[in-house]
């Protein structure tokens, strides 16, 4: 019964950090940085906010939301420190997650009472994923040790693959932060049109908006082109391990429709619906990147 709950918590915990990221793209996406003004913790001065602008309940919310994720995430971590005390990862990912949790609070505190900066709201959001994903594992681990239907996943990946995981990791983290400095740098319709850039094949000068913009959909052809390649050599190698072919295959699926958001953000003008949806979809993409990632580091255990 006690697992069970565990199960419910680390699910919830997960989930409540992908809502403070959507919550906080929500934030960035409809002006409301500052709905509190430059207060914090209070709102405007106040405990519960007297406005009734769209900005403050905002801001506000994404506030009161971002504290009862951090509760959540503090008790699921302290609970699996003790539960699961006999899995190496777990300690680990229980530190991380509470150290990301409350950078990610502390850098968005920042933002507010010292300014926005493109580079601060970049390093948050980057904090942001990490958080997501250190739940993401947790649950992972949870259902693994706990679930008596379930298994450690331990695939026989080799040397190269590992690497290819990790190198795959680290490009994919600094285009995540290509993509958040496009837009905290207002560099979002720096092209405005696809696959061209302002009617060219490359932007006029690269020292620009255009040019920032169009660096990110470089990297993001890279990343595509590295998934699809690594999905294929799974199939053939690692046929014996199914869930690594399918966790890659859900990647690519998310890659595209995170490039089929970046195109529609494009042609609508910075619609706010695609620019929640490509947050979305980035964000878990990260967390399944992530699984494969812990997956791989596990090939000393054979």
């Amino acid at each position: 019964m006690k697992d069970r709950l565990l199960w419910v918590l680390s699910i919830a915990s997960a989930l409540a950090v992908l809502v403070v990221i959507l919550m906080g793209a929500l934030v960035t996406n409809t002006g409301s940085a500052y709905g509190c003004g430059n207060n914090w913790p209070l709102c405007n001065g106040e405990v519960i906010p007297s406005s009734t602008a769209h900005q403050t309940w905002i801001e506000f919310s994404h506030r009161v939301v971002s504290g009862i994720t951090a509760i959540l995430v503090v008790v699921v971590s302290v609970w699996i420190w003790f539960r699961l005390k006999q899995v190496k990862e777990a300690r680990f990912l229980s530190i991380a997650a509470v150290f990301f949790i409350f950078l990610q609070a502390f850098l968005g505190m920042g933002a507010v009472v010292w300014g926005q900066s493109s580079v601060v709201l970049a390093l948050h959001f980057g904090v942001s994923l990490l958080s997501f994903a250190s739940q993401v594992l947790i649950t992972v681990l949870v259902f693994e040790e706990t679930d008596a239907h379930a298994h450690r996943v331990v695939p026989p990946i080799k040397k190269g693959m590992t690497w290819n995981f990790i190198l795959l990791s680290i490009y994919t983290y600094i285009l995540l932060y290509s993509g958040a400095f496009v837009r905290h740098t207002e560099s979002s319709l720096g092209c405005t049109d696809f696959p061209l850039c302002n009617g060219r094949v490359f932007p006029e000068t690269w020292i620009s908006k255009a040019g920032v913009q169009y660096l990110h959909r470089i990297l993001a052809l890279v990343l595509l082109i590295w998934l699809i390649w690594t999905l294929v050599v799974v199939m053939k190698r690692y046929s014996s391990t199914p869930s690594l072919s399918i966790i890659l295959f859900i990647s690519v699926i998310l890659i595209l429709l995170q490039a089929v958001s970046g195109i529609f953000i494009i042609q609508t003008e910075m619609a706010l619906i695609f620019l929640l949806l490509h947050a979305l979809f980035v964000t878990l993409f990260f967390g399944l990147l992530m699984i494969l990632l812990m997956f791989s580091l596990r090939r000393s255990e054979q």
